[in-house]
């Protein structure tokens, strides 16, 4: 079983990166822990049951996640499994925009998801040879940043910049790593996590990853999920309350080898 899972408890600190986060690592054996993104220090993990291609948190703290074709609801604060929402198209990555519009994305399309009824609506095709790999972020505005597997110069993921009203995206930049399948934005700055149990910053101009640490979770990482008003500075004191009270917000989950579309 592949795990994911994201939380975040935001820190203002004095060296770079900008901020410092608690983020919820999924791994691919089903458990569930809080990653701290100075020490690299993985705790409070647990069984959160269903297989997840990702998840995300809306800004009261609702936690959603998706196994790549059904919208599950999930009651993280009592560590219980997902409750099935309703199916939708292939997808592997989901963010919430600071509005809580969902977002999805699966191949090399847009989505955007019913929170209600599970359902997904086709924003449009990215293009420029966008695959998803396994995550988006909210970047602010109109604006999600998502890694590739296509449409890259070299090798590894890409970040791609992708608009939420047309669905159309633009090549960033080669982040220099493979299978990056968290991505959480915390004010300006731009964690990601790969299968390999790295954690990296991504620089949002040019695409490129710097390693910061490495982390142990049981099996492989498999996704990240913040608030989307996590982008913005500051963040509301009530959301601040919940992720520092929750100490886990996040969902684990299970996922197939490959996060390209199926064939």
């Amino acid at each position: 079983m592949k795990l994911i899972t994201c939380m975040l408890s935001i820190l203002v600190a004095s060296a770079a990166p900008t901020f410092a986060a608690t983020v919820l690592v999924g791994s691919s054996t089903g458990e569930i822990g809080t990653l701290d993104t100075n020490t690299g220090t993985v705790s409070n993990a647990y069984d959160a049951g269903p297989s997840w291609f990702d998840i995300a948190v809306d800004n009261s703290g609702d936690v959603f996640g998706t196994n790549g074709s059904t919208l599950f609801s999930i009651d993280v604060q009592n560590s219980a499994a997902g409750v099935a929402l309703g199916s939708h198209s292939f997808i592997n990555a989901l963010a919430f925009n600071n509005d809580d519009t969902l977002f999805g994305a699966g191949g090399g399309s847009l989505y955007t998801l019913d929170t209600t009824t599970g359902a997904s609506t086709l924003v449009g095709a990215v293009g420029s040879g966008f695959n998803s790999s396994g995550d988006i972020a909210y970047a602010g505005g109109n604006t999600l940043f998502g890694t590739s597997t296509g449409g890259c110069a070299g090798g590894g993921d890409c970040l791609f910049e992708i608009d939420t009203n047309t669905g159309m995206g633009s090549l960033i930049g080669n982040i220099g790593f493979s299978s990056v399948f968290g991505l959480s934005l915390v004010g300006g700055d731009l964690f990601g996590l790969t299968a390999a149990n790295d954690l990296i910053s991504i620089d949002t101009l040019t695409g490129s990853g710097t390693f910061l640490t490495s982390y142990n979770v049981t099996g492989s990482t498999f996704g990240a999920a913040v608030p989307g008003s996590a982008a913005v500075v500051p963040l509301p004191a009530g959301i601040l309350l919940l992720l520092s009270g929750l100490g886990v917000l996040g969902i684990a989950g299970a996922r197939g080898r490959s996060r390209a579309v199926p064939a």
